[in-house]
């Protein structure tokens, strides 16, 4: 799916950039130039981002072990 339709930058691209260790809208930006000229896709920007942070964060936190409880 297209998300910047003025530079026409995927959500594939931002995945794999937010996946590679970008952490910022505006690096995200700088990399791709989405969100520059019009701007009215940085909040779905943004959702990518914190969805993708949020997704890794459960997923990290579930690989952690619990204390048993003795």
């Amino acid at each position: 799916m297209i998300v910047c339709q003025c530079v026409g930058v995927s959500d594939t691209t931002i995945t794999r950039l937010i996946e590679s260790g970008v952490g910022t809208v505006a690096e995200i930006s700088r990399r791709t130039g989405a969100g520059q000229c019009c701007a009215s896709c940085r909040d779905q920007i943004r959702s990518l981002l914190y969805s993708s942070t949020a997704a890794a964060h459960t997923a990290s936190s579930a690989q952690i072990p619990r204390a048993s409880a003795a």
